[in-house]
């Protein structure tokens, strides 16, 4: 078995659903087909060239005798682990370019903490990472602390309160003679 040797996973995207009898459920039905081909590049022309016949996938060789076309979409390097990992977790569309899925850029830096380290990524990555860009994290940061509405950014900012405002800021005379109690 080839359970640790390196290769290279991959997914295969067919033109048309796969629909084993009329009237079949979605469970049954088949989009895509992932598989692993132990080697480079070669063995995986090699493992494609099978497809459809008895040498290759059971479920290839029927899309094969159902006239559906199919085609490379994307590829991982891995181990017959990672093909088992992808096929248990499902939803091969989640994955496939093809589908109008777009793969996420590789790992980017992390900080000790293991947040994504702002000051080393780009805009462009994190805009592809679904992160907020520079310009997005100062506008956020405006809105935060009341910029847009006009308001001085920091309490410090605004000034004293005037005290007829605030009761806090009262002296205690005022506040016993508003309320109408001796002080």
């Amino acid at each position: 078995m080839t359970a640790g040797r390196e290769g290279l996973v991959y997914l295969l995207h067919f033109r048309e659903l796969y629909v084993p009898y009329p009237g079949a459920p979605a469970c049954a039905c088949a989009g895509h087909y992932t598989g692993f081909a132990p080697g480079g590049p070669t063995a995986l022309k090699r493992r494609l060239a099978k497809h459809g016949t008895a040498a290759g996938a059971r479920l290839m060789l029927a899309v094969a005798r159902a006239g559906i076309d199919w085609e490379l979409a994307r590829t991982w390097p891995g181990t017959r682990r990672l093909e088992r990992r992808l096929k248990v977790q499902g939803g091969a569309r989640r994955r496939c370019p093809l589908c109008g899925v777009t793969p996420r850029p590789g790992p980017l830096p992390r900080t000790a903490g293991g947040q994504v380290a702002r000051s080393l990524t780009s805009d462009a990555q994190k805009d592809a990472a679904g992160l907020m860009t520079a310009a997005q994290w100062s506008e956020h940061t405006a809105l935060r602390y009341g910029a847009v509405a006009g308001k001085p950014t920091r309490p410090c900012d605004r000034g004293p309160v005037a005290p007829d405002n605030d009761p806090w800021a009262m002296p205690m005379a005022a506040l016993a003679a508003s309320a109408g109690a001796p002080a």
